[in-house]
């Protein structure tokens, strides 16, 4: 359904595809006023433009390399607590490495 290029209509699932955020979370910025919306029938549909708008505005970051930088950079000061509040100093990597290689000796005996 398109009314036009610039008035082009889109669901709210393909604005979250687009958005890279899930459906319930756009309709949230549609009740919360954000994001405008028009109903049809019993469903919402959001002008291409308006959600260009909207996430140019700010409302919508992105979700690249500095997305995961600071994602990683918040589970490392989790596990700083965790270590702070039980006075454990366990080696993630080294418990990776070892599940990694029960699993291997696991799939190796089930082969024989």
């Amino acid at each position: 359904m398109s009314i036009g290029i610039k008035g082009e209509l889109i669901s709210v699932r393909e604005a979250a595809g687009e958005c890279g955020r899930n459906m319930e979370t756009v309709r949230r910025w549609i009740w919360a006023g954000k994001l405008p919306a028009e109903k049809l029938g019993n469903q919402l549909f959001i002008k291409r433009n308006d959600l260009n708008s909207f996430c140019k505005a700010g409302y919508v970051k992105e979700r690249g390399v500095a997305y995961k930088a600071d994602l990683l950079e918040r589970a490392a000061r989790l596990r700083n607590r965790i270590r702070a509040r039980t006075g454990t100093k366990f080696d993630t990597a080294a418990i990776v490495e070892e599940l990694r290689k029960e699993r291997e000796n696991e799939l190796e005996q089930s082969l024989c």
